[in-house]
């Protein structure tokens, strides 16, 4: 407000409670004489409203929740404080360039029988900011939320907000581009009930990890809905140097991911595993109970989440 706006509605409204004083000042500055009588009911001096703190996620109501699969791994994570995730992936989906009907009634069967409340689809087949390719996501979406009970949850895993890790970490330039492509896929994302944006890590610097999932988050957020990070305890089939590719990340650093999920996200699913070999084959990794990435996510899960004596992983 300009400062003439300001004094003009001083003289509009003189009877207004705690102006007198004020008018009384003006006058006074302007050479005015005023009676010296002190007010009546003299007011403490008024307190700053300290700035309001940012919106952080509420805790009380965060689950951890999981889907692995591991060679001569543990039957059940239950007793750990990890609910099994039900996904279905892109082959029981899709066919070729389309939604398959046929398939997704069979799914939409699978859902209903197992009384399934959160379910994750897996289709990175593709673009969801393509205003060609993103109908083919919103159909079937349309399709599935139709059929499906009431309080089933359904969302898409990894396609929003874009996983460009280099682009995240560079900034500038490269993540505004990010942003624009991101706000292209606001519909589809009204569609869904969670956002499950990729935690992955493609590199060893984990300053560069941490600003990749910070605006991860921060993106994730723009479609106003709450956000549940997928976090890999390996490294990514496309991480660099192609050494790492595969490998299991190391326990700290696995701790400061889920840390960083908890404090900044609703929830959070751990995904595993899988090891590409040179000639391109996927296995399973062997299960190892002693794990350190393993390790720090039970010291984590019981210091924030669940008590787990009763884990029998």
């Amino acid at each position: 407000m300009q400062r003439r706006d300001f004094l003009a509605g001083l003289v509009a409204t003189p009877t207004a409670p705690g102006l007198t004083d004020l008018l009384a000042d003006l006058k006074k500055a302007s050479g005015v004489a005023t009676p010296t009588t002190p007010p009546a009911n003299p007011k403490p001096p008024v307190t700053p409203t300290p700035p309001t703190k940012p919106t952080v996620p509420d805790k009380k109501n965060f689950v951890a929740w999981q889907r692995m699969s591991w060679n001569n791994g543990p039957a059940s994570f239950d007793g750990c404080g990890l609910r099994p995730m039900p996904i279905y992936y892109q082959n029981t989906l899709i066919t070729g360039e389309e939604p398959d009907y046929k398939k997704l009634d069979k799914v939409i069967a699978q859902i209903k029988a197992n009384k399934q409340t959160m379910v994750t689809l897996d289709v990175e087949r593709w673009n969801a900011a393509s205003d060609r390719e993103r109908p083919k996501y919103m159909r079937l979406m349309d399709y599935m939320r139709e059929r499906v009970p009431a309080g089933t949850k359904l969302s898409l895993y990894g396609i929003m907000p874009k996983p460009r890790y280099s682009d995240y970490v560079a900034g500038g330039a490269k993540l505004a581009y990010q942003q624009s492509e991101n706000k292209k896929m606001r519909p589809l994302a009204a569609k869904c009930d969670w956002i499950m944006p990729m935690f992955h890590a493609y590199e060893t610097d984990r300053r560069d990890w941490a600003k990749f999932a910070t605006a991860m988050i921060a993106e994730a957020r723009t479609y106003d809905k709450p956000v549940m990070p997928w976090l890999w305890m390996q490294y990514h089939d496309l991480a660099w140097p192609s050494s790492i590719r595969g490998q299991l990340i190391p326990g700290d650093f696995f701790r400061q991911q889920l840390d960083t999920a908890y404090r900044l996200a609703d929830s959070l699913c751990i995904w595993g595993t899988l090891i590409v070999r040179p000639d391109g084959t996927r296995i399973r990794a062997n299960w190892n109970a002693q794990a350190p990435w393993w390790a720090q996510t039970k010291a984590f899960l019981q210091a924030n989440l669940h008590n787990v004596t009763a884990c029998k992983a």
